[in-house]
């Protein structure tokens, strides 16, 4: 009888869980996007400029060391790089981490504040169009990132520059930028924020439980320098996690307004919702079916 019982509940619970749509691309309408891309080696000094107009797409990975799904996100974002102006950069998971070390505190929570969640994988597009997981939408994942990359950013004439000035250990160095952009290209009261990021060109962990042992261009350091067009800092590198293969790359986020508080309205009266309506997903015509034919099969060998 228990063990009815208990099947009758998981069928439930079963038949409750919402559909998804894991695969489908989303556009990301309420973050502002993220274009740049210009990098230097970290243990060198000097100074790189690319026009607005040759900067690649951002694509952002969201990934861990024991996601095997992740793996074949990458391999598809490595073939469609081949073909596409692109710079990967791929996001450790970090906050309850216990395997995977190559991620960041500040990696995480720009995450958590610009995407809201930490599902590996979730792939982003220069901060426009979110994919979630590996389950391709169309005929292969290769076709959906390049559809997703057929958007490219408007952002008219100008140029990103990064200077950087080495020191003897490493550790710390001046990092200068310039932004030149003409600011309509960005929503009216948006502001654009800069950041390094610094990437671990490649690091070796073969104790992940994905199978892979080698992982490319993982964000180690977010280091913001803030919304000025242009300026000079002082910055504290990490350490690599191994290697000497850390760079730095210079990248921009449109930062858009906070929404106006509309006018308060006044509730109407409460009104009983009908199931089609609720927020709350209602019984499925399969799990009713079940437990009418367990009833039957109870009740029959009763009969017995």
């Amino acid at each position: 009888m228990r063990v009815r019982a208990t099947c009758i509940i998981l069928i439930l619970l079963i038949s409750i869980i919402p559909s998804s749509n894991a695969g489908a691309p989303e556009d990301l309408d309420e973050v502002g996007f993220v274009f740049g891309g210009v990098h230097i080696v970290a243990h060198n000094s000097g100074n790189a400029t690319m026009a607005l107009s040759d900067l690649p797409a951002i694509v952002e990975d969201y990934t861990a060391t024991w996601c095997t799904n992740c793996v074949k996100v990458e391999h598809a974002l490595d073939d469609v790089e081949e073909t596409n102006n692109m710079q990967q950069y791929h996001f450790h998971r970090f906050i309850g981490e216990n395997e995977d070390p190559l991620g960041s505190q500040e990696g995480d929570e720009r995450w958590i504040e610009r995407y809201e969640q930490r599902l590996p994988p979730t792939v982003v597009f220069n901060g426009t169009i979110k994919q979630v997981g590996s389950v391709p939408s169309g005929d292969s994942l290769q076709d959906d990132y390049n559809a997703n990359l057929q958007n490219p950013l408007s952002l008219g004439q100008g140029t990103s520059t990064l200077g950087w000035v080495a020191s003897t250990n490493d550790s710390s160095a001046i990092a200068t930028w310039n932004l030149v952009m003409d600011t309509d290209t960005i929503p009216e009261g948006a502001t654009v924020m800069s950041s390094i990021w610094v990437v671990e060109h490649l690091a070796y962990f073969p104790d992940g439980s994905n199978g892979e042992e080698f992982y490319h261009e993982s964000v180690r350091a977010i280091i913001e320098l803030g919304e000025s067009m242009s300026g000079s800092m002082e910055v504290t590198l990490p350490t690599a996690y191994d290697g000497d293969d850390l760079e730095v790359h210079l990248i921009h986020e449109v930062v858009l307004p906070e929404p106006e508080d509309e006018d308060p309205v006044t509730p109407a009266d409460p009104v009983e919702e009908d199931d089609e309506d609720s927020g709350l997903p209602s019984i499925s015509f399969i799990a009713v079916l079940s437990v009418i034919m367990v009833a039957a099969f109870t009740a029959q060998r009763r009969l017995r």
